[in-house]
């Protein structure tokens, strides 16, 4: 029996393919899909289905698959199809491409909503179910990538009556992948990206760790493609290590259109491609019926029940979310029911950019307590660091980096130090909405403190972050703001340089509940107040969303090269005391209200030490002389300050940003008062200051004449200065030092002992830079007190004459403790005054040479110096060279400079080189003088200060002169321009109209001198006139002749008796004129500092005698003129005989000016009440 022959065997086909039994390998899609591809019908067999199969595919090449619509009979209808990658050329990943897609019906808002005819569900293998489906109608493109290698698709049709109605259409192509083709979901091989860690039993949930050194993504469940129904994925982002001293915020955006891709509404945002602005959906848009929208919600941490950020359903972009701290959550939720795709909007799911920024973990620019939006900025406080760097009195507060939830208030309190104010002002300011679709709001809105508010434009970068800026529209004006007006026109009213100026601040008569915009209608507020709290104080500001806080944005312009003016009054915020309150009210959030604003502080110090110096003393001593002399009236100085009843203390330059260019002023002027007690002197300590940038302004050099610090200041440069004046009467300034370079002090501090028991420190800058602060300019100094003798001689003199004799060093006792006390010679009311001196002139100031030092020496022999300072204030008039030798070659002729008619302040021309003739001396000590006279401050007078500084003596002589009335008449009528009447002249010659009205005088000097001077004994007249009158002789010789011879011993006796009475009442009134000084010192003490003088590196000698008017007291001797025995404490060396007079006509005869001042005479209150603060 024949074998029948074996059957064919089927060809070895991939598993990709489908076997046809004619062995020929077709592509598994052309299974069942109506046409004959194996030739032999065998891939189309009968009722075959392409529903429940594996598809496999190779990599590159893309299959189809179509339903059509199952007939009536085989309701309900059920069919799966898997499609599985299974590696290398078979692909990784399956791509789903809808092209048609009609299943059953999608029902919105009826009562059976949802897919009550069919649907279609995807599940990928080994992930959890998710219960969400597809159906209804939608064309267009739409796109499915698995996470995973196998998907299984799954259509369901139900009975229903609408079934026949309904139309189907099912049409897909499906291709294999591998990772690699992937990269818009991995990235590339230099770019990969990281997508996270899934979390185990989630269907996409995920966690995301050190977005810092990876490239972090959010991406929606099978991005790019459509993401399934009825998810919910929990995207958790953390940033574990963070640098020291920094704090870390997670913040996600996306501005690209087509990476936030996600299903909208049926009516939600039409799309549009000739759309000219962007739009968003959040908040309550989100919320369909049946939640059929889906939606992104952001948690300012890591669990659902931190604040929420936003809540996002679509748009053309995500704005920008910052979570506040290291870790934020995102939650997706899709929809349970929705159609695959829109006709213009295709569902590609979303991709979110993460960034990971860093801010200071000391900065005011995060919020630090999750659930309280609160900064304290203190000037107690300690910088980054620790202990080792300064408190911060200066900064900038930047609006909070994150995202801000809604309905959040963020305040701002800041608390200076005792003494200290708290000064602020914006930089820059800026608030908008992203909502706004019709009206526009400006981008930068900057609004003075004026009725009305514009904008500017400034550099993105002053806020350190990205501004997300609506696009171009026209500027709105928003309308007046009535508590703006207030505020701006008191600020108008003030200078930028004022010193207090919180008066500008407040709004006056405005309750901010009252302003137009009220809370309620505002999603920005902003109020500042002045004051630790929010109850009850002033308010210094009140904004809302359009109406910005003053601002003073050229100052954000500043840099290196370039300086702006200071911020004023009607720029800045200033309170009145130490604590100032800000609060920021953000009622819809700023996620898509974003509020960016950079604020400048500073604590302001106000503290000057001591006590404030006012009245009339404090301006005399700043300076401040009116042209008649009279002191000017205005407010007290800011910084006059004055130091007494203190063992010891720091004197400093103010800290006040106010006083300084920075803060708007153009000079600084600041006097300090040291006052000692009795008994005592000063010792002054400089250890630092600085003088600004400009080192060849000044330079501090050392005076030719008495060696102490003086300025030497360039041609145009400005003041800048640290003077220092001894005050050894109330009205009486005496210059010692000045101090005007950066190298000063550098080296060893400046050390300064008192003679006196007043100084007086000035520091003076003019033409302030609008840089310069209290870092520039600044000085510090110590004082103490130390114990010192005081003076007992009587340094201040006015009377007919005397002379005053110096000698160094200093010898006795008396002589040390007045040692560098100047000497005071006053004239009385209608006099004037005339010195005598032998010696040379030499210049006031630069240097000693042959050709200014006069005829004779040609060259000073001696390093002492006589001082003759004259003018109010005190200026150094003439510079004597000394001399011994009392010749009249020698001789030096000083007048008061009214003594030729001048006003005070005018000067006369100079006198010729080498002359030294009383005339011209006194026309070259008037040119040399003072510009201010004592015209208006009372009679002449001259100070005399003696710098000893080496061993050397000298003297010179005082007198009190005044012009014959005959003289005054002819300079009258002269000026007059007038012819004297015939009968203004006596008769006779001229000797005798010379002397009409002067019966004492000096011829050479046409000048009257006191009676009391004539024929004392002792030549007063420089060519000694007032001794060479025959009369003077003729009068003593003719009163003894005249007497009988035997009245000789009774007048002997007599004159022997009141000898004896003469001292008797003479120890009595020295006993009570000691007990009237001590009177007069306790009260001199109680108001005043009392006398003063150089005690410090000059080396001054001493000051040894004064001649009386008619007897000398000597601390050897007794009285010369006619009384002998016992000496007297408290006097003078050497003993010459002079008359003087009073001032009031009585002749005072044994006495000197020590004792004239112990008459029983009526004393000025000014000369002995000493009152500081007057």
């Amino acid at each position: 029996m024949p074998q029948e022959p074996p059957a064919a065997a089927l060809p070895a086909c991939r598993i990709s393919e489908f076997p046809c039994k004619t062995n020929k390998c077709i592509r598994l899609d052309r299974y069942c899909d109506g046409r004959d591809d194996c030739g032999d019908k065998s891939d189309e067999p009968p009722h075959c289905t392409v529903c429940n199969r594996t598809y496999y595919g190779d990599v590159g090449k893309t299959y189809e698959l179509s339903l059509g619509k199952p007939p009536l009979d085989r309701i309900p209808y059920n069919c799966h199809l898997t499609f599985t990658a299974s590696g290398h050329t078979h692909g990784e990943l399956i791509q789903l491409i809808f092209d048609e897609f009609h299943v059953g019906r999608y029902l919105r808002h009826a009562a059976d909503a949802g897919c009550p005819d069919g649907h279609m569900t995807l599940a990928e293998l080994g992930r959890p179910f998710t219960g969400g489906f597809w159906c209804g109608a939608s064309s267009g493109y739409a796109v499915y990538f698995s996470e995973v290698s196998t998907v299984t698709l799954s259509l369901r049709l139900f009975a229903s009556t609408a079934h026949a109605a309904t139309p189907f259409r099912f049409h897909l192509r499906y291709r294999f992948i591998t990772r690699d083709d992937a990269v818009v979901r991995f990235g590339s091989h230099d770019k990969q990206v990281e997508r996270g860690t899934g979390v185990p039993g989630t269907y996409c949930s995920r966690q995301f760790d050190e977005c810092y050194r990876k490239k972090c993504k959010l991406q929606s469940p099978n991005y790019p493609g459509m993401y399934p129904r009825n998810v919910t994925c929990f995207l958790s982002l953390r940033q574990k290590e963070v640098p020291h001293c920094k704090h870390a915020m997670i913040t996600v955006h996306q501005n690209a259109e087509h990476k936030i891709q996600i299903k909208r509404a049926a009516a939600a945002l039409p799309a549009s491609v000739n759309k000219t602005s962007r739009a968003v959906r959040v908040w309550d848009d989100c919320s369909g019926p049946l939640g059929e929208r889906d939606y992104l919600v952001f948690y300012d941490g890591p669990s659902t029940s931190d604040p929420v950020l936003i809540k996002w359903c679509g748009g053309d972009w995500l704005p920008k979310i910052s979570s506040r701290g290291p870790e934020m959550l995102v939650a997706f939720h899709s929809s349970a029911f929705s159609a695959p795709l829109h006709a213009l909007s295709p569902l590609r799911g979303f991709e979110l950019e993460v960034d990971v920024m860093f801010s200071d973990s000391d900065s005011l620019d995060y919020q630090r307590d999750p659930r309280k939006c609160e900064f304290w900025i203190n000037a107690t406080s300690w910088g980054v660091g620790g202990a080792g760097n300064p408190p911060p009195r200066w900064g900038h507060v930047l609006s909070p980096r994150h995202t801000l939830p809604p309905n959040t208030t963020c305040t701002y309190r800041f608390h200076g130090l005792a003494g200290d104010t708290v000064w602020l002002y914006f930089l820059a300011y800026s608030h908008h909405s992203l909502l706004s679709t019709s009206s526009s709001l400006p981008s930068v809105l900057a609004t003075p403190a004026t009725s009305t508010t514009t904008t500017s434009a400034r550099p993105p970068s002053l806020l350190h972050n990205h501004l997300l800026l609506l696009p171009p529209r026209p500027a709105s004006t928003p309308p007046p703001s009535p508590w703006i007006g207030l505020s701006g026109t008191k600020s108008n009213q003030a200078g930028s340089g004022s010193h207090h100026r919180s008066d500008l601040n407040h709004i006056l008569g405005v309750d901010p509940a009252a302003t137009p915009s009220t809370a309620s209608a505002c999603s920005m507020r902003l109020r500042i107040w002045d004051g630790g709290g929010t109850t009850g104080l002033p308010v210094l500001a009140s904004h809302c969303d359009k109406d910005g806080p003053r601002l003073c944005a050229h100052a954000a312009l500043g840099n290196a090269t370039r300086t702006t003016r200071s911020c004023g009054p009607h720029e800045s915020y200033e309170s009145t005391g130490t604590d100032l309150t800000m609060q920021h009210t953000i009622t819809e959030g700023t996620a898509l209200h974003p509020v960016h604003w950079r604020l400048h502080y500073e604590f302001v110090d106000t503290n000057l030490g001591g006590e404030a110096w006012t009245g009339r003393g404090a301006i005399l001593a700043s300076g401040a002389v009116a042209s008649a002399g009279r002191p000017l009236s205005r407010p007290p100085i800011p910084c006059a300050r004055l130091f007494r009843k203190l063992r010891s203390g720091d004197v400093f330059s103010p800290r006040n940003v106010f006083m300084f260019g920075r803060g708007g002023a153009a000079n600084l002027s600041c006097i300090y008062r040291i006052e000692a007690a009795s008994n005592e002197r000063i010792r002054l300590t400089v250890d630092k200051a600085s003088f600004g940038g400009d080192s060849d302004a000044c330079s501090t050099v050392a005076d030719p004449h008495t060696g102490r610090p003086s300025c030497a200041y360039a041609v145009g440069a400005r003041t800048s200065e640290l003077r220092l004046w001894e005050v050894p009467w109330r009205d009486v300034r005496l210059p010692r030092a000045c101090l005007c370079d950066n190298t000063t002090v550098t080296s060893r501090p400046f050390v300064y002992q008192s003679a006196s028991r007043v100084l007086e420190l000035a520091f003076t800058v003019t033409q302030l830079n609008v840089t310069e602060d209290f870092d520039d300019l600044h000085f510090h100094a110590t004082f103490e007190m130390v114990r010192s003798n005081e003076c007992s001689r009587k340094q201040r003199l006015r009377g007919a004459g005397g002379e005053i004799e110096f000698e160094s060093p200093a010898s006795s006792r008396t002589d040390l403790s007045c040692e560098g006390l100047p000497w005071m010679v006053e004239a009385h009311e209608n006099k004037s005054l005339f010195l005598l001196t032998w010696g040379s002139f030499l210049p006031v100031s630069g240097p000693i040479d042959d050709s200014t030092t006069g005829s004779s020496p040609s060259r000073c022999h001696t390093r002492s110096r006589i001082l003759l300072y004259s003018g109010r204030p005190l200026r150094l008039a003439r510079v004597v060279c000394p001399l011994p030798q009392r010749e009249r070659p020698f001789s030096l002729h000083v007048f008061s400079e009214e003594w030729f008619g001048l006003p005070a302040g005018q000067q006369l021309p100079a006198a010729p080189p080498g002359t030294q003739s009383y005339t011209a001396v006194a026309v070259a000590a008037m040119a040399a003088g003072a510009t201010q006279g004592f015209g208006g401050y009372g009679a002449p007078s001259f100070l005399v200060e003696w710098v000893g500084r080496d061993s050397a003596s000298a003297a010179l002589h005082w007198l009190e002169i005044s012009r014959p009335k005959l003289a005054l008449q002819q300079r009258l009528w002269s000026e007059k321009g007038a012819k004297p009447p015939p009968d203004a002249i006596p008769k006779g010659n001229l000797s005798l109209a010379l002397g009409w009205d002067c019966p004492h005088k000096c011829p050479e000097l046409n000048a009257c001198i006191s009676e009391s001077l004539w024929c004392d004994g002792r030549p007063n007249c420089p060519s000694g006139f007032d001794e060479a009158d025959p009369k003077c002789e003729f009068i003593g010789r003719r009163i003894f002749t005249w007497l009988p011879g035997g009245l000789y011993f009774a007048m002997a006796s007599a004159g022997a008796g009141c000898v004896a009475l003469l001292l008797a009442c003479l120890l009595l009134v020295l006993c009570r004129a000691r007990a009237r000084r001590r009177r007069l010192q306790a009260k001199q003490d109680a108001g005043y500092g009392g006398y003063g003088g150089y005690g410090g590196g000059s080396g001054a000698g001493t000051l040894s005698s004064v001649t009386s008017s008619r007897g000398t007291i000597g601390s050897r001797g007794s009285l010369s003129a006619g009384l002998s025995g016992g000496s007297l404490p408290g006097t003078y060396r050497r003993t010459k005989s002079r008359r003087r007079s009073d001032g009031t006509g009585r002749r005072l005869s044994g006495v000197d000016g020590d004792a004239i001042a112990n008459q029983p005479r009526r004393v000025p209150t000014s000369e002995l009440l000493l009152d500081a603060n007057s």
